[in-house]
């Protein structure tokens, strides 16, 4: 009994794949699919097969570069290739030929014209062009080599990149449990102290109700904290539960400019809002927004020394592509931000300057932090589908450049 041959369908697009594999096996061909470049390669040398589907337009190395480095194995020096592609670049069937395809066929795939390529080179197998000059040799000997180190870097950078996700996810799970856990003991105390505060003898002594009021503020600092952490894994998974429905930004503004006056008033600042009376509502979760630009006034609030300005400026804006945002720009005068750090300042716990120079306060100039309001605010806002990016001169406490923070939303 005789076996079906072998075709290795070397494609990135799930929809060509499966209409090749549905075109081939209806003529009794087993097809095996590879979605790269290395992945073919690999396969190539461990099947041998009878013959190879070579798409160009491939994500990691192009297909010539696949061929040329499946061509380096003596083994598959007479395994038939054939060249599939949607380019429309002049020299691709010269390029295709001289580097060892035995055919090049266009896309989107011809059904009989496929099947008679296949039919006709699965029978004669690959033939060579003739000898090769030294000179081609050798150039041919270090296009190998050089797919070899690319192949060799291209590996390196996907066990990196996945040893970074791996460690990504243990820092989100690490994340997830130290907050589960804190809350049952912070929960207890806070208990405690309610307690103790309520007592006769503790009303009565000044003392005592000083030290139990500080005890009470910094549970109170914790426990923001803990929903800080809790908050980033909530924004990760994107909330599934989320119902969107249409939000006020100017709404949402004057509630955070109320919920600052306060801090505002006791450090002098000036804070200014400007709203235009036209703002577009926006799609999205009202709190999740709330929350996002709330961290984002609230930094430019911390890092602003007292008697500084920050103002809000909110309009809607047309793009090129004919959409309308709300752009909502929030800017201060106060110490800036490094221009290499402006992108790392949304990762988790990452904060724009020395945190040996925080102070304590949250609402302090320059007070400390876990590093986490911006990392939300920037999952909230690309949960929205929105952008967010920072501009600023540099960091500079003494000239004070100041920064804006930028917030597109579409409406």
């Amino acid at each position: 009994m005789s076996t079906s041959p072998t075709v290795l369908n070397v494609e990135d697009t799930p929809e060509n794949r499966a209409l090749v594999r549905r075109i081939l096996e209806s003529e009794d061909y087993q097809v095996v699919d590879a979605v790269n470049a290395l992945e073919g390669i690999k396969k190539a040398v461990e099947l041998n097969p009878d013959l190879i589907l070579m798409d160009i337009n491939l994500p990691d190395l192009d297909g010539f570069t696949a061929v040329t480095r499946i061509r380096s194995y003596a083994h598959l020096k007479n395994v038939p290739i054939i060249a599939l592609t949607a380019r429309t670049i002049s020299d691709d069937r010269d390029r295709a030929q001289a580097i060892g395809c035995d055919a090049y066929l266009n896309k989107p795939v011809d059904f009989d014209e496929l099947v008679d390529a296949v039919a006709q080179y699965v029978a004669a197998g690959h033939r060579d062009e003739g000898t090769t000059t030294k000179r081609e040799y050798y150039l041919q000997e270090q296009s190998v080599n050089l797919i070899e180190q690319l192949e060799q870097k291209i590996e390196e950078l996907e066990t990196a990149y996945a040893r970074l996700k791996h460690l990504e996810q243990a820092k989100s799970d690490f994340i997830s449990v130290v907050s589960h856990e804190l809350r049952t003991p912070l929960t207890l105390v806070s208990s405690y102290t309610q307690m103790l505060q309520a007592l006769p003898s503790i009303k009565s002594d000044e003392a005592a109700k000083e030290f139990l009021s500080g005890v009470s503020k910094g549970m109170g600092r914790l426990q923001e904290i803990i929903d800080d952490m809790v908050s980033v894994i909530r924004v990760e998974l994107v909330n599934r539960d989320r119902k969107p429905a249409p939000v006020s930004i100017r709404s949402t503004i004057k509630t955070i400019e109320d919920e600052q006056a306060k801090t505002v008033r006791e450090r002098q600042l000036i804070l200014k809002v400007s709203v235009e009376n036209d703002l577009p509502m926006v799609n999205g979760d009202s709190k999740q927004l709330h929350s996002a630009l709330s961290r984002i006034v609230g930094n430019a609030v911390k890092y602003t020394p007292d008697g500084g300005q920050i103002s809000i400026v909110a309009q809607p804006v047309t793009k090129a592509d004919g959409k309308v945002y709300v752009e909502i720009v929030v800017s201060d005068t106060g110490v800036g931000i490094d221009i290499d750090k402006q992108k790392l300042i949304f990762d988790k716990f990452s904060t724009a300057e020395d945190v040996m120079l925080h102070s304590t306060s949250k609402t302090g100039f320059m007070g400390g932090g876990v590093g986490l309001g911006l990392t939300i605010a920037k999952g909230v806002i690309e949960a929205h589908n929105g952008q967010i990016w920072v501009e600023s001169e540099g960091y500079d406490p003494d000239n004070l450049p100041g920064s804006k923070f930028f917030v597109l939303l579409p409406t």
